[in-house]
């Protein structure tokens, strides 16, 4: 089964599907988005494209971090 991820997701419904995208955030300097309490709260309202732009992450890093964990990133 493929890994499909949109940037417009809510990080909420993300992790729902796959709780691998809390390590693939971390790894990505979201922190203070990975914690349970957070993704339950924040995380309902914020996507990754959101979370980028309030990061400073580059899209490109996200997505190509997302490809390198066998993820397909639709923008």
């Amino acid at each position: 089964m493929d890994k499909i991820i949109s940037l417009t997701d809510s990080i909420f419904s993300l992790v729902k599907k796959d709780e691998e995208v809390i390590k693939i955030m971390e790894i990505l300097g979201f922190e203070g988005m990975t914690n349970k309490n957070t993704i339950n709260t924040v995380g309902r309202i914020m996507s990754l494209a959101k979370g980028a732009k309030f990061k400073n992450i580059d899209v490109k890093i996200i997505k190509d971090e997302f490809e390198k964990h066998g993820f397909i990133v639709k923008e």
